[in-house]
């Protein structure tokens, strides 16, 4: 719309010239913005006040999707999500060759120890024999450093996409913090995708509370 415009009274016409503002917006749109703000604000407020303890991850891609994060708003104190990858089963990788013939999610009875300094390996699948090498698997690795509660049980809740949408998989895991954390333990989650038939992972979803 230009800035200018005409109008007429009989025969005459006039023109008003309409100055560009260059100073503050008018004080009415300002005090739209300030409540405007203020609502986000109070929304934010409540969004974390019902998330205290726990955290949601989530990424799309297709093998091998790759994704990291430092930290994750909301998270229990000293929890991390480090990364998200498609990594070659051998007898080096978390978990190994081998690993994983029977699944070790832990239970709220029976939660599975982490260990400081050592990436635990968890199984969202298992299979007679475990994990074959050369196998894709899909892993998702979070992390508790020494800001974490020590000696403290945390329920992770796992749901992964994948292609075909009929192996989609959602499930519960318990685990149990160190009874000294001095650097950092980590939980490695993994799925067999070429065992599975899996050819691509669509999404995922990670919830992680402390209890």
């Amino acid at each position: 719309m230009s800035a200018a415009r005409s109008f007429s009274t009989g025969a005459r016409h006039y023109r008003r010239t309409r100055p560009v503002p260059t100073g503050p917006p008018p004080r009415s749109n300002r005090r739209t913005w300030i409540a405007v703000l203020g609502i986000g604000a109070a929304i934010l407020a409540s969004v974390t006040a019902l998330s205290v303890g726990s955290f949601v991850l989530s990424t799309f891609g297709s093998v091998p999707p790759q994704s990291s994060a430092g930290g994750i708003p909301n998270a229990p104190p000293g929890v991390f999500f480090v990364e998200a990858s498609a990594v070659i089963v051998n007898a080096t990788s978390t978990p190994a060759a081998g690993q994983c013939a029977a699944s070790n999610l832990g239970t709220p009875t029976s939660p599975t120890l982490l260990t400081n300094g050592v990436t635990t390996g968890l199984c969202m699948s298992h299979q007679v024999g475990g994990f074959a090498a050369a196998d894709t698997m899909y892993t998702l690795e979070i992390s508790w450093t020494s800001a974490a509660a020590n000696a403290t049980m945390f329920k992770l809740q796992v749901s992964i996409d994948v292609t075909p949408s009929a192996n989609d998989l959602s499930l519960t895991s318990y685990v149990n913090t160190s009874a000294t954390i001095s650097t950092s333990e980590s939980a490695v989650y993994a799925l067999d995708m070429t065992e599975s038939g899996d050819t691509s992972v669509t999404g995922f979803s990670t919830l992680v509370t402390q209890l």
